[in-house]
C-alpha cells in the first residue's frame, strides 16, 4: 500500500494555484496542475478526485477566513463599523490569501464560487441591516427604504473587487486604499442614514 505524501499534496496545491490564477477554473486543466507539480495524470487523483475537488480544497479556506470577517464584532467604539478593525480583518485575509482572493473574485467561473459578489453582497448587506437597524432603533430613527444596505454592500464589494484586480501584490496600497474606501463608504453611516 503507498501512502499519500504531504508534501506532494502541498505541490499539487501550489501548481493548481498558479494555475487557476492565470487560466481561471474553468479553463485550468489537471494535466498541466499534474506537470507543474512533477507528478503524473494518474497520481494526481489519487489526492484530488476531481478538479473541482482540488479547487475547493484550495478556495474554502479564504471563503471562510471572509465570511468569518464578516460575522466578527468590532465593538471598539461606539461605532460599529469601527475602520481600523475592518481594515485589519480585511488585510489580514488579504495578506494571506491574495492569489486565491483573485481566483475566486476574477477566475472561479463554473466552480461553486462564481456567484461569489453577489453572495459576498447579501453577507455584507445583512450584516450592515443589522448593525445600522440596532443603532437607528437606539436614537429612535428608521430607515425608510432597507434597499440602501444592498447598494451600500454592493459599493463595499465593487470597491474590493476593483482594488484586487488593479493593484494586487502592493500590499501597502491594497490596505490605503481599502481605508480611504471603507471611510467613504462606512464611517458614521448610522448617522447619516
Amino acid at each position: 500500500m503507498q501512502y499519500l505524501k504531504e508534501e506532494v499534496k502541498e505541490a499539487i496545491r501550489k501548481a493548481a494555484l498558479e494555475e487557476f490564477g492565470k487560466k481561471s477554473y474553468s479553463r485550468a486543466s489537471m494535466r498541466a496542475i499534474a506537470k507543474n507539480a512533477g507528478i503524473t495524470v494518474g497520481n494526481i487523483y489519487r489526492y484530488f478526485s476531481s478538479k473541482d475537488e482540488l479547487f475547493n480544497d484550495i478556495m474554502d479556506p479564504a471563503w471562510q477566513a471572509i465570511t468569518r470577517a464578516i460575522f466578527d464584532q468590532y465593538n471598539e467604539a461606539e461605532d460599529p463599523f469601527l475602520i481600523s478593525g475592518i481594515i485589519t480583518a480585511i488585510m489580514e485575509i488579504y495578506r494571506k490569501y491574495s492569489t486565491e482572493l483573485y481566483i475566486l473574485f476574477h477566475n472561479s467561473k463554473d466552480s461553486k464560487y462564481e456567484n461569489i459578489k453577489s453572495g459576498l453582497m447579501e453577507l455584507i448587506a445583512g450584516r450592515i441591516e443589522k448593525e445600522m437597524l440596532t443603532q437607528l432603533e437606539t436614537s429612535g430613527r428608521k430607515v425608510k427604504d432597507p434597499f440602501i444596505f444592498m447598494i451600500i454592500a454592493n459599493a463595499i464589494v465593487d470597491s474590493i473587487y476593483l482594488i484586487i484586480r488593479e493593484v494586487r501584490d502592493d500590499f501597502d496600497r491594497v490596505e490605503a486604499l481599502m481605508e480611504k474606501t471603507m471611510t467613504v463608504l462606512v464611517k458614521d453611516l448610522y448617522k447619516r442614514l
